[in-house]
């Protein structure tokens, strides 16, 4: 039986050579991979992605693929829930003013060669321009090797959080096209024309009950839950961005992102320009309300610019209470008559967890005296109206990348309506630099609150009901708990 399935397995590579197909092929005399398709079906997990977009780490942009291929590449680190760096490929990290140096562990990739500084130097300069990882690389500017298991990467700023963002999967220096050879917990195989995954028996520490993974391909992002529901598939995940959750006949946990809700002023209006006046809003508002009602419990509420499970919030008591006689006082104190002109409120229509976020935000401001509209656009409308600034409050949103860095809203292309002069951009950068603690920054913030934190966004994960697991999945990897996974 072993010499027939050898004699099938031969005959898939010479057919696959000749269809030109560059992901990683079956080797017909490892045992390893005889065993693996023998398998049961009953014993292996089938993950849905998508045919149209590649499976290469450094050009794919869909979600599902995005998350298969954490399984099979490493990072110099990984995030654990906390956005908390953890070593993989890296020993060990100096970071010093715009200088970052990192020290190898000895890793081999999935085929047994070595993985070395120039392998890691390659994957970055593909990382830099790739979808998925180019804005959280933006800061570092190049990388140099100092030895085999030695490297340093040049800041273009100081950045103390930067290591956070060496999570950028590596490949052997050189490798091209799909799947090419990582150090991950699975390695990629090919059968005919199904894709699948075996445990990379060059992982030391890596024992799950999971061997094998099965890739189904589906035509597009919306068939991934179809594919589970019907039973084709074990996992799917949705990062709830277009504002609906939609039950599903699954186990279903919920998931923190660093996806980042905030209300947005614009600084040139006469009333919001006042510092007082925006932080009587602040203490109008009730951020609770607006993360269990108004995002249906998919998300939690913030009282800073910070993801609230960020490892260096730890311990610190952030809680800004709604306070609405304090914030009719500072109202008073502050010499504006709010009630002089109407204020709008913008947001996008076509989602409906920031539309009624955008409701409640009014219905705070009517309580304060305020003379609120809401100018409730379809998405084209909202983003033009953004940029003509044609608001005075607006509700956005915009994804952080691990090290939280907010570059991009304080005075950078997202930060619709800032002043690029006010406090809290000349305290974030003396916090980058090192002349200031994260606790003074935040003070800074919000005494001058040029735009208002409420929430972060959840994502949802849903397994098979025939799974049990420990559900730890995390923001940085949603398989982060994949040995603990099993079928009942």
């Amino acid at each position: 039986m072993k010499k027939i399935i050898a004699l099938i397995l031969i005959f898939t590579l010479f057919a696959t050579a000749f269809c030109g197909c560059k992901k990683t092929p079956v080797d017909p005399e490892d045992p390893q991979i005889i065993e693996n398709l023998n398998e049961s079906s009953a014993n292996t997990l089938k993950l849905a992605y998508s045919k149209a977009d590649m499976l290469d780490p450094f050009t794919c942009t869909m979600s599902a693929n995005i998350q298969i291929l954490g399984l099979i590449y490493d990072g110099l680190y990984k995030l654990d829930k906390a956005y908390e760096p953890i070593p993989v490929i890296a020993k060990s990290s100096i970071v010093s003013g715009t200088t970052v140096n990192v020290t190898l562990n000895s890793v081999k990739f999935s085929d047994g060669t070595a993985l070395t500084s120039n392998d890691v130097a390659y994957s970055f300069n593909k990382a830099k321009n790739a979808p998925y990882y180019a804005e959280r690389l933006k800061n570092i500017a190049s990388v140099s090797i100092s030895s085999s298991n030695m490297l340093v990467f040049t800041l273009t700023s100081p950045d103390p959080y930067v290591l956070a963002c060496l999570t950028f999967p590596i490949v052997k220096n050189g490798a091209n096209g799909e799947l090419p050879v990582g150090s991950g917990r699975y390695a990629s195989k090919i059968s005919g024309e199904t894709v699948y995954l075996v445990v990379n028996s060059k992982k030391s520490g890596f024992n799950p009950a999971i061997k094998t993974i099965t890739l189904v391909p589906v035509r597009d992002g919306s068939s991934v839950e179809s594919s589970l529901e019907i039973g084709n598939t074990g996992f799917y995940y949705d990062d709830l961005s277009d504002g609906t959750f939609s039950r599903i006949n699954a186990k279903t946990v919920e998931m923190g992102i660093n996806n980042f809700v905030y209300l947005g002023f614009n600084s040139s209006s006469e009333i919001f320009s006042n510092p007082p006046i925006r932080r009587a809003v602040n203490l109008a508002i009730n951020r609770k309300e607006i993360a269990v009602t108004a995002f249906q419990g998919h998300a939690r509420e913030t009282y800073s610019p910070f993801n609230p499970e960020w490892c260096k919030l730890a311990s610190k008591d952030l809680v800004i209470a709604q306070d609405i006689p304090k914030a009719t006082q500072l109202i008073t104190e502050s010499g504006i008559d709010i009630t002089s002109k109407e204020v709008s409120v913008l947001v996008n229509k076509e989602n409906p967890f920031k539309l009624e976020t955008a409701q409640f935000i009014c219905d705070y401001l009517a309580a304060l005296g305020f003379k609120v509209i809401l100018k409730d656009y379809a998405p084209n409308y909202y983003t033009e109206a953004l940029e003509l600034g044609s608001y005075d409050m607006y509700i956005g949103e915009i994804r952080l990348a691990p090290n939280m860095d907010l570059s991009a809203l304080l005075g950078g292309a997202a930060g619709y309506g800032i002043d690029p002069l006010c406090p809290s951009v000349s305290r974030y950068s003396q916090l980058l630099g090192g002349s200031c603690e994260l606790m003074d920054f935040i003070n800074t913030f919000n005494e001058d609150l040029p735009f208002i934190p409420l929430c972060y966004r959840n994502a949802a994960a849903s397994y098979t009901n025939a799974m049990q697991a420990d559900y730890a999945c995390c923001d940085g990897d949603v398989f982060y708990d994949i040995e603990t996974w099993s079928f009942k």
